[in-house]
């Protein structure tokens, strides 16, 4: 019998629904990646697609010069010429480039790319995925992140914190009305709210637009949109199994901002009912999709509910900041996350982790 069950509402018109048959898959207890029988799209999304034309030509740059315009001033003057220069590149439909920094995921990210170096293929000539998280890398190695620790997306996190600060405070203030209070109608509340929350993602919204995001209510009930909802399957088997000091959970998460809290919020209720007893939070390594959080944006986002000046977030804050203390709250720097490869090319190391230590495991990704 499998260990790990899904946690996982979807969103019509899922651009990434591959990552989501994943999780149903390790649910199932399915063998190694080889074992799997993945039903790929009739056609890979390639530049020919509107959206995907649409994300080369005007996303990306936009969103390459929209970073600059929020960090030009914690930069250094090299750094902005290199970001210019990536913005020309990709206007200009250069060929690929290797990643030429010493870090440890480097070798894997050359190997991904060398039937593309080779044969000096440009972008638009590669494929769309493997493009779009290439130049978040390329743009992590050219402002030198590791060496200086400067997130260039941090001022529009922030920005995007703070114009949600309204549906923010109405989920904090759900989640303390809630108390530990555990019951089917209450959890499936709360994985909506959390469903929703990914709609705070800069880089498809600007953190000025991002205000109307989220649904209005800490605890949308809206379901319209869904077209598959396993809440019951995750209620039924968290009460069928007996809950032990050693019962897990890992959550993968996206955005900041919104969306974390909105993490937050589940996970506050998971703990304090006594559901789970320990939640390992997957974060991005380094600054990723504009508003994709890492482990400095859980810090952040604690700091900012504290200092809000609201008391649900204030409690929120606090109870999240102590179970990071005691180890119940985990954070993990994940790098598959934001290499080359789709989903259902996980390592098989992490998927032995999910499948064999590992009780529930929460997707929710776009």
């Amino acid at each position: 019998t499998p260990r790990t069950s899904v946690l996982d509402l979807r969103l019509s018109g899922a651009l990434y629904f591959e990552r989501l048959f994943l999780a149903s898959m390790i649910s199932l207890g399915k063998g190694d990646n080889e074992d799997i029988d993945v039903v790929l799209p009739s056609a890979p999304l390639e530049i020919s697609s509107p959206f995907v034309s649409h994300t080369f030509k005007n996303r990306i740059p936009q969103i390459l010069q929209r970073t600059l315009d929020y960090s030009k001033d914690k930069l250094k003057p090299q750094h902005v010429e290199g970001v210019e220069a990536l913005i020309q590149e990709i206007k200009g439909d250069k060929p690929l480039q290797p990643i030429t920094d010493a870090k440890h995921d480097a070798d894997e990210w050359n190997t991904a790319l060398k039937g593309y170096v080779d044969r000096k293929a440009t972008w638009s000539q590669a494929p769309w995925f493997l493009w779009e998280t290439y130049m978040y890398r390329r743009l992590a190695s050219i402002t030198h992140f590791w060496e200086t620790g400067v997130d260039y997306f941090a001022a529009e996190k922030r920005k995007g914190l703070e114009t949600t600060a309204a549906q923010i405070k109405a989920r904090a203030k759900v989640v303390q009305e809630i108390g530990g209070k555990w019951d089917y109608t209450t959890l499936r509340k709360l994985m909506l709210a959390d469903l929703w929350g990914n709609q705070a993602d800069a880089s498809l919204f600007s953190a000025t637009t991002m205000g109307d995001k989220g649904g209005q209510g800490g605890g949308s009930s809206s379901s319209d949109k869904l077209i598959c909802d396993e809440s019951k399957r995750v209620f039924d088997v968290l009460e069928r199994h007996p809950v032990s000091k050693a019962r897990k959970a890992v959550f993968f998460t996206d955005n900041a901002g919104l969306e974390i809290v909105s993490d937050l919020m589940l996970i506050d209720f998971l703990l304090t009912s006594k559901q789970v007893a320990v939640i390992e939070l997957k974060l991005k390594p380094y600054p990723y999709f504009v508003s994709d959080a890492t482990p400095e944006d859980i810090k952040v986002t604690v700091d900012f509910l504290k200092q809000i000046g609201d008391k649900p977030c204030e409690r929120l804050g606090t109870a999240i900041e102590k179970f990071i203390d005691s180890k119940k709250l985990i954070l993990t720097k994940e790098w598959f996350l934001t290499s080359s490869k789709p989903m259902w090319a996980m390592p098989k190391e992490l998927r032995s982790e999910l499948r064999e230590n590992t009780d529930l495991v929460g997707m929710r990704l776009h």
